[in-house]
């Protein structure tokens, strides 16, 4: 019976796998290898942290969708008033409109580095290449291909964790919490790390997931399955395998990461001279299939506050995937590594997630929604520390940036 049970939650779950594809993008991978080949171990503790909180904010994200049956914003309009929903609209939206527009831009250099022609018009083509698909649909097939990529790539990663020669000694070590550096440095990567599976953008999207698929109390169980095997296990394994072999392969050579090419020496030792090729094809495939949920998430939060239909039939909702599209041609344009450019993102995006993550533990306290489905003690603690370390790091890392650490 109890397999019958697994084997049914492993069949339905997919909502959370949709947030994990996303976590598991180009801007994760550059914080985890930057903070790796520069710290050494030091920062594991907060790469395992990052799946540990990620999974927590994206349960208590399901569990609004599950029990409101509709999105975060809507909730929040309803429950709390136009001006919360107001705040919260325009908060999500700049951290999602941002990240469209880095990803564009690392989009438009890696591809790039791949054909040897460097121009900006890339970001232009792909904006109007992908809006066209999401609108028409016809993107799912190629979405396909690229996460095949991206899972090539994890794997090289997890055979070369093995040829590593990894210290135990400094893997525990990096699970004791530290601030090493100068904070100006590692506020920011610290922030950045966290921000790969705790962002407004993803937590946000997953209250529209959950409710695309219909999700409703008696569900709870499988939403919880869902993302604990996606978040907890999935990103996690993506963010510390490439974490650790980052450390134990760049940081004893004292390679520095600040382009994609250096991060691609991490796989030297399996794949050889192809292992450049190897890294960028997959870092296109992880840039190509987040930008696309990254115009959806936008287009669900606007619309959700403008009550238009949430999907491509309101061409209100199209309009605002295509304003996402034309913003994100802007980011070919900022100068700059774009690899260095997408740990940046992601840090300033965490600045505006602990609005996001108060508001659903202040809307999961009120009886009318929560019902008999309330937090146990054990989530409250856990939904606790999210806020207070992601709060934590986002205030490190803002002082940092204006000097006052």
């Amino acid at each position: 019976m109890m397999f019958e049970k697994w084997k049914n939650y492993l069949k339905e779950m997919g909502p959370a796998w949709v947030i994990s594809a996303v976590a598991c993008g180009p801007a994760t991978l550059a914080s985890v290898s930057i903070a790796g080949a520069k710290y050494g171990y030091q920062m594991l503790w907060v790469v395992v942290l990052s799946a540990v909180f990620g999974t927590t904010a994206q349960y208590l994200a399901a569990k609004i969708g599950v029990l409101e049956g509709r999105g975060i914003i809507k909730t929040t309009e309803a429950r709390m008033g136009k001006i919360w929903a107001w705040v919260l609209t325009v908060d999500a939206l700049l951290a999602t409109w941002l990240a469209a527009i880095v990803l564009m831009n690392a989009l438009s250099g890696i591809t790039s580095l791949i054909t040897g022609i460097n121009t900006p018009l890339w970001g232009i083509l792909y904006g109007i290449l992908i809006g066209s698909f999401l609108i028409w649909r016809g993107y799912r097939p190629f979405e396909t291909i690229c996460k095949l990529l991206v899972g090539f790539v994890v794997i090289c990663f997890a055979i070369t964790l093995f040829m590593a020669d990894i210290s135990v000694g400094g893997i525990i070590k990096g699970l004791l919490p530290s601030l090493p550096g100068r904070a100006a440095d590692s506020a920011m990567m610290m922030a950045a790390i966290m921000g790969g599976a705790v962002h407004i953008t993803i937590i946000g999207m997953h209250t529209y997931n959950t409710n695309a698929r219909g999700w409703g109390r008696e569900e709870l169980e499988l939403a919880r399955f869902d993302t604990i095997i996606s978040m907890g296990f999935a990103f996690g394994f993506y963010s510390v395998t490439i974490f650790l072999v980052a450390a134990s392969v760049l940081h004893p050579d004292n390679i520095e990461v600040k382009r994609a090419t250096d991060a691609a020496l991490a796989l030297k030792p399996l794949l050889g001279e192809s292992a450049m090729k190897i890294f960028l094809a997959g870092l296109w495939g992880a840039a190509l299939s987040t930008i696309s949920p990254t115009f959806m998430a936008g287009a669900y939060f606007l619309s959700d506050k403008m009550n238009w239909t949430l999907n491509v039939k309101d061409r209100r909702f199209c309009a605002v995937i295509l304003i996402g599209c034309l913003l994100s041609m802007l980011g070919p344009f900022v100068k700059g590594s774009f690899f260095l450019l997408l740990p940046l993102m992601l840090a300033l995006g965490l600045t505006g997630t602990p609005l996001i993550i108060a508001l659903i533990l202040y809307l999961l306290s009120n009886p009318e929604i929560a019902g008999k489905e309330k937090n146990t003690v054990v989530l409250n603690v856990m939904a606790a520390l999210t806020l207070l370390i992601t709060s934590f790091l986002a205030v490190r890392f803002v002082l940092a940036r204006i000097g006052v650490i």
